[in-house]
């Protein structure tokens, strides 16, 4: 279940550099998390095993918050479990924060669609690095993502 991701745009995200001309997909945690569910939706695990696709650093940000903050102690365990699975397997396909992404961010908090409907730090984050490395975003929630181009593998 290996992501196909050719081996000069792995290499190109991976030093930091934007993937120009190429349709990637950088997936959100719910698409992630998705995958995890005992029985996920049929339309995310073929698009998931089908599509091109890296994980900004932020959403293993965001499902490491959700799993500390998780008061049961075996929930914690199993989302750990699960984020060090993921990591041992797929940590090539994550995009770290470098700093044009950070100067991105910047640029794109203060944006009028920001101004005028804040994001949460993660999603900003992750729209952020997407702008960056003209990535589109997989996610449910489409409307949190001001800046990026999306897509819903629940629906389309």
């Amino acid at each position: 279940m290996k992501a196909n991701v050719g081996r000069f745009v792995e290499a190109q995200i991976r030093k930091g550099e934007s993937v120009q001309g190429e349709f990637m997909m950088g997936i959100d945690n719910n698409v992630l998390s998705e995958w995890w569910k005992p029985q996920p939706n049929p339309a995310v695990v073929d698009w998931i095993e089908t599509a091109d696709w890296f994980v900004p650093a932020p959403v293993i940000a965001e499902i490491q918050e959700g799993a500390e903050s998780d008061p049961s102690a075996v929930r914690k365990l199993q989302i750990n479990a699960r984020l060090d699975e993921f990591i041992r397997d797929f940590g090539e396909l994550v995009i770290d924060l470098d700093a044009e992404t950070a100067r991105t961010w910047g640029r794109l908090k203060h944006s009028v669609a920001v101004k005028r409907q804040p994001q949460a730090l993660w999603d900003s984050l992750i729209d952020a690095m997407a702008v960056r490395h003209s990535l589109v975003v997989a996610t449910r929630n489409t409307a949190d993502f001001r800046h990026a181009d999306t897509f819903n593998p629940w629906r389309d």
